[in-house]
């Protein structure tokens, strides 16, 4: 038997049984247990959905991640490379104004890497944007 049709015998078996009762507390409780199994079931078919749902976004995430990423490397935009090296930079001079050498030698060597980054970059940057608009 399916599980849906396991619980239309149980549910059907707890309202006769209710109704062989006739009224007092075993029929009221009968008759609730038979609420509490369909609200229940109801509630466990939404989640299972929902997990559905996620497991199905996740996949896609997935895909998406998987696009972005080649070869052990991550593919991010140049304008959020250019903004992380000037945010570096603003740090680095913050930590020399208030004399945290380590933070701001730190800060100076990340933009400095990302300045460096960018500037070898700039001619395959270039290539690939126009190979882009050719296709």
């Amino acid at each position: 038997m399916t599980e849906t049709s396991d619980l239309e015998v149980i549910l059907r078996f707890l309202h006769r049984f209710a109704d062989l009762m006739s009224n007092g507390s075993n029929s009221e409780n009968l008759l609730r247990a038979a609420a509490l199994l369909e609200a229940n079931v109801r509630r466990a078919n939404e989640a299972e959905e929902l997990l559905r749902q996620a497991r199905s976004s996740n996949a896609s995430i997935e895909q998406q991640l998987a696009a972005f990423s080649r070869d052990g490397h991550v593919h991010v935009p140049v304008s959020i490379l250019k903004l992380a090296a000037s945010q570096f930079q603003a740090l680095s001079r913050a930590f020399e104004n208030s004399g945290n050498v380590v933070s701001q030698a730190m800060c100076a060597a990340s933009a400095s890497t990302l300045d460096r980054i960018l500037e070898t970059s700039a001619p395959q940057l270039s290539l690939s944007r126009s190979e882009q608009t050719s296709h």
